[in-house]
């Protein structure tokens, strides 16, 4: 691995790249949040529409993916990601005593944003968390799914047809104390983050590949262009193989790194 930026360097261990990095102090409003997805070169971040499952990144990307983890209160997913995915945010045995000697429990809260609860109770997700998962959800909700989540997970109703995405920040930093959250998409996700101001970073593998499927999702999608666009400023850029590890900080109106 080499690093392009800030200072060219050789990396020796490049799936350490990521364990000693630090964040700005966190809005005292809501957690400081960054997102983590990988794209093909095109910007696709699926394969026909999820029917192909060849992964997008690299071995190293899904090793970073996991050990971005480690500086995370809480990790945030979409319930798209949750059903296609369907795994619990682990964090790696290796960093576990990291977190412990800076008085985190040794995994992030693991928390599902759903308008439904329509999700698959019996994934990995679900049954190998560690702790209780937390899922955020709307009135729209069949009592019956709803009921079904209670029985695997903590349940809060914030708003009545979507998400409070920015109430749900809120909830997270004054009720549970998540100073830093991660999230992991999906990319409609990713839109309401951006469009709401609620996203400080991105971290984007750019895989050396092409889909070229113009029905498949991009990293940030959603109904509408993003106004004012968003401007992000880069943190660090590292190359391993064909594969690009960039890390961007959205820039606030005065200029400077959003915090």
């Amino acid at each position: 691995m080499f690093r392009l930026y800030p200072s060219p360097a050789e990396v020796e261990a490049p799936h350490t790249i990521y364990d000693a990095i630090t964040f700005p102090p966190p809005p005292p409003e809501r957690p400081y949040t960054w997102i983590n997805m990988v794209a093909t070169l095109d910007g696709r971040v699926t394969l026909g529409r999820g029917r192909i499952r060849t992964p997008l990144g690299s071995k190293l990307d899904r090793i970073l993916m996991s050990r971005l983890r480690v500086h995370a209160d809480a990790v945030l997913q979409g319930a798209g990601t949750v059903r296609d995915a369907g795994y619990f945010p682990r964090v790696p045995d290796d960093l576990r005593a990291q977190r412990r000697a800076a008085g985190r429990e040794e995994h992030p809260l693991a928390v599902v944003v759903t308008r439904t609860c329509d999700l698959p109770f019996d994934a990995p997700f679900f049954r190998q968390v560690p702790g209780r998962t937390l899922i955020l959800t709307t009135g729209r909700a069949m009592p019956e799914r709803v009921e079904a989540a209670r029985a695997v997970a903590e349940v809060v109703v914030l708003g009545e047809d979507q998400v409070d995405l920015a109430g749900a920040m809120a909830y997270l930093r004054r009720e549970r104390g998540v100073a830093y959250l991660l999230s992991e998409g999906g990319p409609s996700l990713n839109h309401s983050f951006f469009a709401q101001g609620l996203a400080d970073e991105l971290f984007l593998t750019v895989a050396p590949r092409i889909g070229g499927y113009r029905a498949d999702l991009t990293a940030v999608d959603g109904p509408a262009v993003l106004e004012p666009l968003p401007e992000l400023e880069p943190v660090s850029l590292y190359l391993h193989e064909r594969e690009l590890f960039l890390r961007y900080r959205r820039i606030d109106g005065s200029g400077r790194g959003g915090q």
